[in-house]
C-alpha cells in the first residue's frame, strides 16, 4: 500500500492489512504524517477511519487543510469516519461543532466503548480501509498498561481480519524501553519519525530503510 510519503513508497509501501507502529521522537510531526497517509488513501478512493484520543476531529480537519492532498473535511461522513474519544474529556460546554457521522466514545479510559466504536466505523468503511489510531500513548496514560496491550493485540487482530491497514501512533518520549518493546512486538512493523534541523526524518528497517532519511527525499 502506497501512502504518499516518498521514502516509504519507494521502498514498496506498507503491506496491506498490516498493523504499523509510528514511533514519534521529540520534534516529530506525527499529525502531519498521519494526515498524509490517510489523505492519500482517500484521494485514491479508499475508505478511512481516524481514531483520535488526543485531538478534536474538527482540529484534525483544520490541520489537514494545510497538508497537500489531505483536506479531510470534504471526505468526512462520506469515505472518512472519526472515532472520537477526546472531546468527551472537555465537558459539555466547550463549543464543539459535532458531525453526525462522528462516533463519540466517553473518554480514553472506556476501552470497551472504544472497541464498539471501532467496530461501528468498520461497518461504514468497508473494502480494506486505512485507519489511524492517534494515539496509543493517551490510552497508556488513562489505563493500566497490561489492559492497553491486550486492547491493542485484540483490536489489531480484528482490524487485520477486516483487511484494514492501521497506523498506531505512539510518543517515544512518554514511555520506557519495556513499553516501547511491547508495542513493537504487538505490531507488524515500526516506522520511526524524528526531527533533524527542522527536517522530518524516517527510519523503517522492516521496509529496508535502515538509516535515517528525509521524509521528502
Amino acid at each position: 500500500m502506497f501512502i504518499g510519503i516518498k521514502p516509504i513508497d519507494d521502498a514498496g509501501g506498507i503491506p496491506d492489512a498490516s498493523n504499523v507502529l509510528l514511533l514519534c521522537h521529540p520534534g516529530a510531526e506525527k499529525t502531519a504524517f498521519s494526515l498524509r497517509m490517510i489523505g492519500d488513501a482517500l484521494q485514491h478512493d479508499r475508505k478511512g477511519v481516524f481514531i483520535t484520543t488526543d485531538i478534536d476531529p474538527r482540529e484534525i480537519e483544520r490541520k489537514s487543510s494545510a497538508v497537500p492532498n489531505a483536506d479531510l473535511a470534504r471526505f468526512t461522513g462520506k469515505s472518512l469516519w472519526f472515532v472520537d474519544c477526546y472531546t468527551w474529556t472537555l465537558g459539555a460546554n466547550h463549543g464543539r461543532s459535532a458531525e453526525v457521522s462522528d462516533i463519540v466514545v466517553p473518554g480514553p479510559s472506556a476501552l470497551n466503548d472504544l472497541s464498539i466504536g471501532i467496530a461501528q466505523s468498520l461497518q461504514n468503511a468497508t473494502e480494506g480501509p486505512t485507519a489511524v489510531f492517534q494515539s496509543v500513548s493517551t490510552l497508556l496514560l488513562y489505563n493500566n498498561p497490561e489492559m492497553v496491550f491486550r486492547f491493542i493485540q485484540i483490536t489489531g487482530a480484528r482490524l487485520k481480519a477486516s483487511n484494514v491497514t492501521t497506523l498506531f501512533v505512539a510518543d517515544a518520549a512518554m514511555h520506557d524501553e519495556k513499553t516501547i518493546a511491547t508495542l513493537r512486538h504487538l505490531t507488524d512493523l515500526t516506522i520511526e519519525l524524528r526531527s533533524d534541523g527542522g527536517k522530518q526524518m524516517i527510519l523503517a528497517p522492516s521496509l529496508g530503510i535502515i538509516s535515517w532519511i528525509a521524509a521528502e527525499q
